[in-house]
């Protein structure tokens, strides 16, 4: 990454408001100078649902780190092969100990869609998934079954406190945290707004607001260098 400074964000706050707090994210932003602050949007309850007979199925299928946290929870060592659609979902599975075998050229369910059936085959799937999830995943041109992991609910008390601040980036990770947003009475004239994945960006135009950063890559760290250039190109 380049810049005409060395802290080309400073005087920048940047709000992440995912499930997880993305430290490498949050790091990159610090040392680009930018003080960051983690409000989370949305919680992640387990449904405690019984896990079905994972031998039958030759690859399982994680679209967020989300539900690989609450897969890991049931403790359960499979050997079927692992697909991830982007690059924190796969780091999640690495982090538990399992080697992934597919991630999409571009991280984004349309894109695995795409590209998984053809890498493959009509091997039987599980895809597992939280209860929000779309059904891109789901219906592939091939035999994929559902185990649903994972609900999320919004915090509004968080939502509350964002909706008061102004002047602030705020990046969404989810059109979840768009409408918890919205609800808690946030006006988009008061931030500037990132997304991660087009499915967030049209949350964010639909109800209203403008972004300023919506990476091709669903990562915060890409939407955090597109800050930087924004910024450098402006100085």
């Amino acid at each position: 990454m380049t810049s005409t400074t060395d802290r080309p964000l400073a005087g920048e706050t940047v709000v992440f408001t995912g499930s997880s707090y993305p430290e490498e994210a949050a790091a990159l932003a610090e040392r680009c100078g930018a003080e960051t602050l983690y409000i989370p949007l949305i919680r992640t309850v387990p449904t405690g649902a019984e896990a079905p007979d994972l031998s039958r199925y030759d690859w399982l299928i994680f679209t967020s780190s989300s539900a690989v946290r609450t897969f890991l929870t049931y403790g359960i060592k499979p050997e079927a092969r692992f697909a991830a659609v982007g690059s924190k979902t796969a780091e999640a599975l690495e982090a538990g100990g399992f080697q992934v075998d597919f991630v999409p050229s571009v991280y984004s369910a349309d894109y695995f869609a795409e590209e998984f059936p053809k890498a493959a085959g009509d091997r039987r799937c599980l895809f597992i998934r939280g209860v929000r999830a779309k059904d891109t995943i789901a219906d592939m041109p091939m035999p994929v079954d559902e185990w649903t992991v994972y609900d999320t609910v919004p915090d509004h008390g968080n939502a509350v406190r964002l909706a008061k601040m102004e002047g602030v980036t705020v990046i969404f990770a989810s059109p979840s945290a768009v409408e918890t947003f919205a609800a808690a009475g946030g006006r988009w004239e008061a931030i500037k707004a990132a997304a991660i994945g087009y499915v967030t960006e049209q949350a964010v135009r639909e109800a209203g607001g403008r972004v300023i950063a919506a990476p091709e890559r669903h990562t915060y760290e890409e939407v955090i260098e597109i800050l930087v250039k924004g910024r450098t190109q402006h100085d």
